[in-house]
């Protein structure tokens, strides 16, 4: 609320600057804090620029086999990527010129918007890995699941933000409650693994807010025994924790996956076989341009080239926590602080999946691996970050 009384009082003095009257020196206009509204964080541009080239690059050369088999257009995979990454640069975009924190308005109506969908995804959904994820629209398939992570991390960020160190009201526990639901829709796909990344973000959340030790533990307990229930009582889950502990036990089935990725990380050594020269992806490694896209990338490009990617996503996320230390508004700090967590967490668990020390789970590489949904929702959580980035406090720039 501060910030953006800040923004409408620098509003205000442009007016009365071009209609010709001047401030009275006696009674000076101030606002606390201070506020520079700038340029969007230019670092950001540039990284996310840089892994999305770097995405299509990698989709190419692990899709072009199978695409030309299935479908004789070796671009196809790419050219579809493409369209979507268009459209998703003109959202970002778009949302970095949109204030901020006008979208706490719009946090419960389109969190009730993601929560239909993902009604209507169990209800109506295409059915893929055993598990329904998708619907079709128009033609074209997505995954509400994925617009969840931005609903979940707004209303985190209106239920707090406004109130850091101030007691909850009813709005706040009606913003947990709309999270809990659409938690709960996502776990009943069921996508475990979405699930624990939201559930860690708001548990992130609510320790940055303040909230009380014995509160935090006790939600944790409760997630962690909900998820170790799903989790036991999961059949396909439970093969792939069995894949996981012991891959060579049954190396054609549970641990096929994580030995093929293995398999094809080993195999880049320093420097990599070259781009397009990967052997795994000639129908060894399941998932080549999706889930298991690093695998790839590191055969092909070998330490060096994982190295690159690694240090392009430690900056984006480096980035993303510097602009939320320098916004001096609660619900941008915490909506920044969200945001990069989840980006965070999907980084992590892809990378440890294709390293087996997570097990196998559909977490894709964020504007790496292959999908529409994935790369929309990315770049609109990106235009969000550049947005916060514009209203940034004097007192600690960004550089």
């Amino acid at each position: 609320m501060e910030l953006q009384q800040a923004v409408q009082s620098r509003k205000r003095q442009r007016r009365r600057a071009a209609m010709g009257g001047q401030l009275e020196q006696s009674r000076p206009v101030r606002t606390k804090p201070s506020v520079a509204i700038g340029t969007p964080d230019k670092i950001l541009i540039y990284v996310t620029v840089s892994l999305a080239f770097l995405g299509l690059v990698a989709i190419y050369s692990a899709s072009a086999a199978e695409a030309m088999d299935s479908f004789k257009n070796s671009l196809y995979f790419v050219q579809r990527q493409l369209i979507f990454f268009i459209v998703g640069f003109g959202l970002m975009f778009g949302i970095s010129r949109f204030p901020f924190f006008s979208l706490a308005r719009f946090a419960k109506p389109f969190a009730l918007l993601v929560i239909g969908l993902l009604a209507y995804t169990i209800l109506n959904g295409v059915e893929a890995y055993g598990a329904e994820r998708w619907i079709r629209v128009f033609g074209l398939q997505f995954q509400p699941s994925e617009m969840g992570k931005i609903s979940v991390v707004l209303l985190m960020a209106q239920a707090l933000g406004h109130r850091l160190g101030q007691k909850w009201n009813g709005s706040t526990y009606f913003n947990f409650g709309l999270i809990l639901l659409t938690m709960f829709l996502i776990f009943k796909q069921p996508s475990l693994s979405m699930t624990i990344i939201l559930f860690m973000t708001c548990m992130g959340l609510l320790f940055i807010s303040g909230v009380r030790f014995w509160i935090l533990s006790s939600v944790f307990l409760v997630g962690a025994i909900g998820g170790g229930y799903k989790l036991m009582h999961t059949e396909y889950q439970m093969r792939r924790i069995q894949g996981w502990l012991d891959p060579w036990k049954d190396a054609q089935d549970t641990g096929y996956n994580l030995i093929q990725s293995l398999y094809a990380i080993g195999s880049g050594g320093l420097l990599g076989a070259g781009i397009g020269m990967s052997n795994q992806k000639l129908y060894y490694l399941p998932f080549q341009y999706t889930d298991f896209i690093f695998s790839v990338w590191a055969e092909e490009w070998g330490l060096l080239g994982c190295s690159i990617l690694i240090g392009l996503f430690i900056t984006l996320l480096y980035r993303g926590f510097v602009i939320a230390k320098t916004c001096r508004s609660g619900f941008g700090q915490l909506l920044a602080m969200g945001i990069t967590m989840i980006l965070a967490s999907q980084v992590v668990i892809n990378l440890c999946v294709a390293t087996g020390l997570f097990p196998v789970t559909g977490v894709t590489l964020p504007l790496i691996s292959y999908g529409g949904t994935s790369v929309l929702v990315t770049l609109m959580m990106v235009g969000i970050l550049l947005n916060i980035s514009r209203y940034r406090a004097t007192v600690s720039p960004i550089r």
